[in-house]
């Protein structure tokens, strides 16, 4: 028979046995296996392109500059004013011009008059010739007479029209329809021959002017045609044509750029230009399915068999919430794009497939 104090090691003892019991299947318990979505690689064609800002010009500027040297006395339009062909741009003071028109027509009635003595004076040497009432030596002194009176009123005819030229450009016109943008002289002021008044933008084709970073240039096609719009109503939007690049740097230290555009943009108008640089293939992720790995960055893969590893990638470039991978990844290779911070090689997963962006 057993004594009290057995009775209680065993009740012990089965009570042990018990708790035992019950935390075996607890600790025997499978882990469950982490979810991860990802997303099957497929290597895409994306198009790159630039949008440049400038303004609209006319292609034709044209500088109005008086040909001969005076004061300035009147100037009859100003910036922004629309101009036709002939329309009288600016007047120089004519006072020294005139009076040289004045002086020649002086020359011209002198030479003239004695033109009219000579030919009066040869008239009457020829008759009296005529009758053997004269000598040779008359007569052709009287022709001699004539020719150089003759020459002279030449002369002085020659520097009339001379005079009445000069005289004529001391009115300045624009020589074609267009639009005054710069004044670059004001009234009294003396200016030189040659020298601009006026910039005047031609009617006709237009460009707008856009300033490139010098590498950036280089990825570009001259063919290809490019979208315009007004920066006021980017909805407005023509297509245009790389007219010129400019050979050199600019002040600014980049490279002048004319793009040709629809005529009907208003001069000056801010326009918004947008032009292919190329195409190329690629594989676009999220920006969360990148890690590190020894430095460098690295994304996990899902194998055949549901493991997990790591694979070094080539990041070409960031943009907003993507990065683009120049090399490291096969077309239908799954890629973990959430859930990747909880991994670790050879870890059994479960997927799920999201879209790739």
């Amino acid at each position: 028979m057993l004594n009290t104090p057995s009775l209680l090691k065993l009740a012990a003892l089965a009570s042990i046995a018990g708790l035992a019991a019950c935390d075996a299947p607890a600790n025997t318990a499978a882990k469950p296996t982490p979810l991860v979505e990802v997303v099957t690689v497929t290597h895409q064609l994306r198009t790159l392109s630039q949008t440049l800002t400038g303004s609209v010009e006319a292609k034709a500027q044209a500088s109005a500059a008086f040909l001969i040297s005076g004061r300035l006395s009147t100037l009859t339009v100003d910036v922004g004013q629309r101009v036709q062909a002939g329309q009288v741009l600016a007047r120089m003071s004519p006072a020294e011009y005139q009076a040289d028109v004045d002086a020649a027509q002086a020359g011209v009635t002198a030479a003239q008059s004695r033109l009219a003595q000579t030919k009066t004076a040869l008239d009457r040497q020829t008759s009296l010739w005529d009758q053997g009432l004269t000598t040779r030596s008359a007569l052709d002194g009287a022709k001699t007479a004539w020719e150089t009176a003759s020459g002279t009123a030449e002369s002085a005819q020659a520097q009339l029209e001379l005079a009445q030229e000069a005289l004529s450009y001391t009115t300045l016109k624009a020589r074609a329809d267009g639009v005054v943008i710069r004044k670059l002289a004001n009234v009294d002021e003396v200016v030189q021959a040659g020298a601009p008044v006026f910039l005047i933008a031609e009617d006709g084709p237009r460009n707008a002017r856009i300033n490139v970073q010098e590498a950036a240039i280089s990825g570009w096609d001259m063919n290809q045609q490019v979208s315009v719009s007004p920066i006021s109503n980017p909805a407005a939007t023509t297509t245009g044509r790389i007219a010129e690049i400019a050979p050199a740097l600019d002040a600014t230290g980049t490279v002048p750029v004319k793009v040709e555009v629809d005529p009907s943009l208003p001069l000056g108008v801010p326009v918004s230009v947008r032009l292919q640089v190329r195409q190329d293939d690629h594989v676009t992720l999220p920006m969360q399915a990148l890690t590190l790995a020894d430095g460098q960055a690295a994304v996990w893969l899902v194998a055949a068999d549901n493991t997990v590893s790591l694979r070094a990638v080539a990041v070409e470039r960031y943009e907003s919430g993507v990065a683009i991978l120049a090399d490291g990844l096969e077309d239908d290779e799954k890629v973990v794009v959430s859930g990747g911070q909880f991994l670790s090689p050879g870890l059994v997963v479960d997927t799920r497939e999201v879209a790739q962006p």
